[in-house]
């Protein structure tokens, strides 16, 4: 489905898992539990005021404690599942160019849920709420734009050298690409330097993101964005650049990177909790 057609919703009727459900918790979601919870706290340490109280009103706990719920409905539901991803092929730059597949894609579910927010009842508003937050936060982590034949980089396998996984707490003996972008770099930045990273963001934003006139035009600049990323030399994601063993100089050299896209993130999901709840200045 093209972005264009959310220029006049189509809205799904689905139903809001319980808040315990939410809570749960699991290592294997993108940017993992720490980044998307991050995301999260920064974007709403940014809303407006008016938006903040929306929010909460909805909402029966933290909006940054149930940022992975979307992750932990995919065994119930597995018709989201192609919701947190577009697979982009080899040199693609413009998101627009990328085919999308009809079960669904994540510029789709993303600009849906977006006008769900926005429009629909209350009860319907909590559930697209947790998918706004969820799926920004997955259209800022590169590789969920990856290659379809690598599976979006989970096939890409990295040998993982012992001391190196002794540090990140990792007993495989390799590990994926997509798993170095969901937590290994925050895990491995958090460990070197003793706190959680971004904490200093607050008030960060993006000029880019602010003011949201038009949803899926911002969505889709976003995705382009995320895209050069991905395609960066730094990432070695491209066909004949990749690498065979993970490194720390690899985790440190894409640092900047991951915290750049957890910014961007956070203060874009605050233009478009903003837009939705008619908060913006």
């Amino acid at each position: 489905m093209s972005a264009t057609a959310f220029q006049r919703p189509v809205f799904r009727i689905v139903t809001v898992a319980t808040v315990a459900t939410m809570l749960l918790c699991s290592p294997a979601y993108a940017w993992w539990d720490s980044g998307h919870r991050q995301v999260c706290e920064l974007a709403m340490a940014q809303v407006q005021t008016g938006t903040r109280a929306a929010i909460a009103k909805l909402l029966e706990a933290p909006f940054e404690a149930q940022c992975s719920w979307a992750d932990e409905i995919k065994g119930e539901r597995p018709e989201t599942r192609t919701w947190h991803y577009l697979n982009a092929p080899p040199d693609s730059f413009e998101i627009s160019s990328v085919p999308r597949p009809k079960e669904g894609d994540i510029i789709s579910a993303l600009t849906e849920q977006t006008y769900r927010l926005k429009h629909e009842s209350a009860g319907q508003r909590r559930e697209a709420l947790l998918w706004v937050g969820h799926l920004v936060g997955d259209l800022h982590q590169p590789l969920h734009l990856g290659y379809a034949s690598d599976l979006g980089g989970n096939r890409y396998r990295l040998d993982l050298p012992h001391a190196l996984g002794v540090q990140l707490q990792e007993k495989r003996a390799t590990v994926s690409l997509h798993a170095v972008w969901d937590g290994l770099i925050l895990r491995y930045q958090n460990q070197e330097s003793g706190r959680t990273a971004y904490k200093d963001a607050e008030g960060y934003r993006d000029a880019k993101a602010i003011p949201i006139e038009q949803p899926e035009d911002a969505i889709l600049a976003w995705a382009d964005e995320t895209l050069s990323v991905l395609n960066d030399p730094n990432v070695h994601y491209r066909h004949g650049a990749r690498l065979q063993t993970l490194t720390s100089d690899y985790l440190i050299s894409n640092q900047s990177a991951v915290e750049q896209q957890i910014r961007r993130a956070a203060a874009r999901l605050a233009a478009l909790l903003d837009w939705a709840f008619d908060a913006q200045n």
